[in-house]
């Protein structure tokens, strides 16, 4: 079974691949494969000022098979983008995202919007696909109504001629976040794309509805489950002790990755071009150990907060994750985060003797 984790913005970075991507080989069992997608990125915002989204493609040799996810809806933005992907970087797939259904996103025809000119759609895709080398994907909405969905269904065959992998959003762009799950749509999908890997992203709570719900298809992506639980992914319980290490790894290689980009880690290419230096995962690895051993040198990171989003999720249903849930806002810098979760640990630990 392939099990993909889902792209997703200021989620799925570099420090939390590589967590995901850990837990997942030690527990993986046989003929299971992990992809995992960079953060998406704007191509119009690569193309003209690429210092402020360079960063969404910070990758390390860890990541062999790594997809880049761009969005955007000018032709020419688009294709040169991924063109630069191609000759600049060693990504496994290049990718265009067609999913987001924002109606600011639909006015200006990226995104969801792209699905509206279905024609001029498929000759982007075209005209890319046949502008690199790296394989070149695709993921999109299910349709935009359910007016839509025989036109849909046809745009998507004909688009498979032009991608190696389509990646199906189950929901419409009318449905947005909620609404009913059209399973014969895209069962029948690969039928009629057998050669076209298909990967079906619909809601997934648990190891087990990947196993439930896949069917004939290629894999099945999981999104918002794995904020914070990358046991998603594999089919086993985690101790209270593999919990924190993963929790104190997953923030060390978070402040490191932060620490990283301070240093600007970029190249100007003869082009003109800003270009991101990669790390070896050693390097980042030499760098978090650097923070973990002298927390007091790191103050003024960003991470400590922006790491909330999945340390709520890391210790929910833990004993007193209630009382210390109320104290982590106040932790703002790397040493004070550090300090209460071993205060946490700690109490956890001792209740349980």
């Amino acid at each position: 079974m392939k099990i993909w984790l889902a792209p997703m913005d200021w989620v799925t970075d570099c420090a939390y691949r590589i967590i995901c991507k850990e837990i997942f080989l030690r527990y993986q069992k046989p003929h299971e494969s992990l992809m995992l997608w960079t953060e998406f990125m704007s191509a119009d915002g690569y193309m003209h000022n690429p210092v402020w989204v360079v960063k969404h493609l910070l990758q390390t040799d860890y990541e062999s098979e790594l997809i880049a996810q761009i969005f955007w809806w000018n032709v020419e933005t688009l294709v040169a983008c991924a063109q630069s992907l191609d000759q600049h970087y060693s990504f496994g797939w290049i990718e265009l995202n067609m999913w987001c259904p924002s109606p600011k996103i639909m006015k200006c025809e990226a995104w969801s919007g792209m699905l509206k000119n279905k024609e001029k759609t498929l000759q982007i895709l075209k005209q890319i696909a046949q502008s690199i080398t790296t394989p070149f994907s695709l993921k999109t909405r299910a349709w935009l109504t359910e007016a839509d969905k025989e036109e849909q269904f046809a745009f998507l065959v004909e688009a498979s001629k032009y991608v190696w992998m389509i990646g199906v959003h189950w929901r419409t762009y009318k449905q947005s976040h909620s609404g009913e799950v059209d399973r014969p749509f895209i069962y029948k999908l690969k039928q009629a794309c057998s050669d076209t890997v298909i990967i079906w992203n619909w809601w997934i709570r648990t190891y087990q509805d990947c196993a439930d719900r896949i069917g004939p298809l290629d894999g099945v992506m999981i999104a918002q489950a794995a904020i914070g639980n990358p046991r998603v992914l594999v089919e086993t319980t985690p101790s209270v002790e593999e919990r924190f290490a993963v929790i104190f790894r997953h923030l060390a290689l978070a402040m490191a990755q932060e620490q990283y980009f301070k240093e600007r880690a970029l190249s100007t290419e003869k082009t003109g071009h800003t270009i991101l230096i990669q790390p070896t995962l050693h390097q980042l690895e030499n760098r978090a150990d650097h923070i973990h051993a002298h927390p007091e040198k790191y103050d003024g990171y960003y991470t400590p907060r922006e790491f909330r989003k999945y340390l709520f999720n890391y210790i929910s249903g833990l004993e007193y994750n209630k009382e210390i849930k109320k104290r982590i806002p106040a932790a703002k810098e790397y040493a004070e985060l550090r300090v209460l979760l071993e205060e946490f640990y700690g109490l956890i630990t001792k209740s349980v003797s």
